[in-house]
């Protein structure tokens, strides 16, 4: 195996949003042996880096959705795709409209507007997640002139309504417009992004940049929003916490998140390489 594409949320985190010793000793091994480590979020690059801080030799992020991938040393763009300005006012005043929560995530950060906040708490039910989620978020009064005037690119608009019905409604609204992409990762939330953006999309260029085919990708995730790098992958692998969707179209199923699955699939990979290596040696 050449890359590694590994989901944070559910995956390759804890429940409690931390990453074990275990798995970044893990990762930074897997680098050095030259595997190409690539975390894949739904989350902005600023939220990714401080998860990922201290794991050595990762080089690039795949975040928001695959909207963007990020070249860690430098903080610079390999690719950034963006909703179309007027679709993205549509969207936002949409949800504002029906008094739902959203994020707004614009190059790599993401930005929350202070009245809304509380309804992701009520529906989450997670108050470390949603702590953990808006601790590099930027508070703002009102987004609407930024949006109305294309003054805020969006890459992706992450929310939720109070009830899974009104999702439904928002869901129907738009699944059919011409170049949305949809993805729900609970049923009460919502994931909404343009077409030629995805997690796979970073994992095609980053085959097509080193010259890696991409039966030398393996991919790690539990979400519907991890699907399209699940079927991009050479091999696929979904967490034994995974949404059964993902678990359908995975490979295999591993260790849960909070069993360190991803770096216990990781490490006999590694191993599995060493041993190789040695029998050719040998002969």
């Amino acid at each position: 195996m050449k890359i590694a594409a590994i989901d944070l949320d559910g995956t390759l985190l804890h429940s409690d949003c931390t990453v074990s010793e275990y798995t970044k000793n893990v990762i930074s091994r897997a680098c050095r042996e030259g595997i190409m480590v690539v975390p894949t979020s739904g989350r902005c690059y600023r939220s990714i880096q401080e998860q990922i801080k201290g794991i050595e030799g990762i080089r690039y992020c795949i975040s928001s959705n695959g909207t963007a991938m990020t070249e860690v040393e430098t903080e610079t763009f390999v690719y950034n795709h963006k909703i179309p300005q007027e679709l993205a006012y549509e969207i936002y005043s949409y949800i504002r409209q029906e008094n739902g929560f959203v994020e707004i995530y614009s190059d790599n950060d993401t930005y929350v507007e202070n009245d809304v906040r509380h309804i992701f708490y009520d529906v989450s039910g997670n108050k470390t997640f949603c702590d953990n989620l808006f601790a590099t978020t930027i508070p703002i009064l009102s987004a609407n002139l930024l949006l109305k005037r294309g003054l805020m690119k969006v890459n992706k608009f992450s929310g939720c309504f109070d009830t899974v019905e009104k999702t439904q409604r928002f869901v129907d609204k738009f699944e059919k417009t011409e170049g949305v992409i949809i993805t729900r990762p609970f049923p009460y939330s919502f994931e909404i992004f343009y077409e030629g953006s995805n997690k796979d999309e970073g994992l095609r260029i980053l085959c097509e940049r080193y010259h890696i085919d991409r039966s030398d990708v393996f991919a790690i995730g539990d979400s519907n929003n991890d699907i399209s790098m699940i079927e991009f992958a050479g091999t696929g692998a979904a967490v034994s916490n995974a949404m059964d969707v993902l678990k359908e179209k995975a490979d295999i199923v591993i260790g849960s998140n909070d069993e360190d699955g991803p770096a216990h699939f990781l490490e006999e990979i590694l191993s599995k390489q060493e041993n190789d290596g040695k029998k050719i040696e040998k002969k």
